[in-house]
Parts: C-alpha cells; structure tokens; sequence
C-alpha cells in the first residue's frame, strides 16, 4: 500500500510492524548516468531506525510503500520493481 498521509504513517510507525520499501531512487533518478537507482530502493523493517528518520513524501512525492509481510512486499516488489532493481536494508536485515 502505497503511504499516502502523514497518519497513516505515524500509525505504522508507531505500530512498529511490517515492512516498509523506500522507493527513492524511482521518484529521483536524476539525468547522470551514474545514478544507481538500485542502491536507493530499499526494503526496511518497520521499526528499522532509517524508517523512523524517513516522511512519508520526499520533496513532494508519494515514496513509500507499506506491507504486512516480508512476503508480501517481495511479491510486489518482483511484480513492479524488478525492472528498477531494490536492496534490503543492511541496517535492519529484513
């Protein structure tokens, strides 16, 4: 579920369970070439101490997506990213 408000994501914070993936680098992708969008999708815990410096918008834009299960975000993620490429978190080791 992509997180579209700043309650839904203070709930999931708070709430402390589930995944969160950062979908940074497919909102920013710049124009250098060297840009790797890999390294800046990130799948967290949601208690991961990254997830609690993060918004829910960076710079105007919907980034983050919240799921119930590891499993259920890796079907997502292999459905719509897998083309753009993510990372797990080494912070957390969701």
């Amino acid at each position: 579920m992509l997180v579209k408000d700043v309650d839904s994501w203070n709930r999931i914070i708070r709430q402390g369970e589930g995944y969160i993936y950062n979908d940074f680098g497919t909102q920013f992708p710049g124009d250098s070439p060297t840009w790797n969008t890999r390294d800046f999708n990130k799948l967290h815990r949601a208690t991961c101490t990254q997830v609690k410096r993060m918004t829910y918008i960076t710079e105007g834009k919907l980034t983050k997506h919240f799921f119930q299960s590891r499993k259920e975000a890796i079907d997502w993620l292999e459905s719509n990213r897998k083309e753009q490429g993510y990372t797990f978190c080494t912070f957390c080791n969701p």
